[in-house]
């Protein structure tokens, strides 16, 4: 397993993207690019990448803040994603420059399939790169943010995967019938909602409730241990199909 950090820019912002890749599985033809949670990349992001790439995948972890920095207390968590929130244009053209500096990692195999998995913020980042109409052949949001903003919504051409907490505070089973709306009124054919019963907020991480326990209780931010196993073996499934 190999690991190369990938420079790219959003004009004078820096952003620092990691490519984590085994080449014995040269035979494999799909990148997933990884958004991480609003901590920003972690050790959970850099878990999951490697989970990834044992099983034959390439990954390509995004920075959506700059200079790869991440939240090490809630508040500096908020900090860093707030400008996202309140500027959804922000959100999809960092994940776009994320989509084009991972091709550029892929351009000698052209049959390269890219994909995109997401978790709370970084769902939110897949479903606005499926939205912006790049050629993006499978998408994952877990426990994410789905509502759309009112930027436009091009032809989305993914295939999308919803994994959700019923018991998500933060985005409540309510958000699925907004979610399916949106996706009959874009003609999105392809896309498959599932909740797990029992399951929160962040409940793939079980690093979840070590910033703050009390306060993580109070947001709804609660691992899941069976939700985050089955998640991962749907995730799986859905990009090897």
């Amino acid at each position: 397993m190999e690991s190369k950090v990938i420079e790219y820019f959003d004009g004078e912002q820096k952003l620092i993207g990691e490519f984590i890749f085994d080449d014995r599985s040269s035979a494999n033809k799909t990148v997933i690019i990884i958004f991480p949670a609003f901590e920003g990349r972690g050790e959970f992001t850099l878990d999951y990448a490697r989970k990834l790439v044992s099983h034959g995948f390439s990954t390509f972890i995004a920075d959506m803040y700059g200079d790869a920095r991440n939240g090490k207390t809630i508040e500096e968590c908020y900090a860093l994603i707030m400008p996202f929130l309140k500027d959804r244009e922000l959100v999809r053209r960092r994940a776009v420059l994320a989509y084009e500096a991972c091709r550029k990692q892929t351009v000698k195999n052209e049959n390269k399939l890219m994909s995109a998995v997401g978790f709370c913020f970084g769902g939110m980042c897949v479903l606005e790169l499926a939205r912006s109409g790049v050629n993006l052949h499978a998408g994952v949001s877990l426990h994410g943010v789905l509502a759309k903003s009112d930027l436009p919504t091009h032809p989305i051409k993914s295939k999308l995967l919803i994994l959700h907490g019923y018991e998500d505070p933060q985005v409540p089973p309510d958000s699925m019938e907004l979610f399916s709306k949106e996706m009959k009124q874009t003609n999105v054919g392809d896309w498959t909602f599932v909740f797990f019963g029992k399951a929160k907020h962040s409940f793939t991480d079980p690093r979840t409730g070590s910033f703050d326990p009390a306060r993580e209780e109070a947001m709804g931010r609660e691992y899941n241990e069976i939700a985050a196993l089955r998640s991962f073996h749907y995730c799986l499934s859905f990009f090897k199909e």
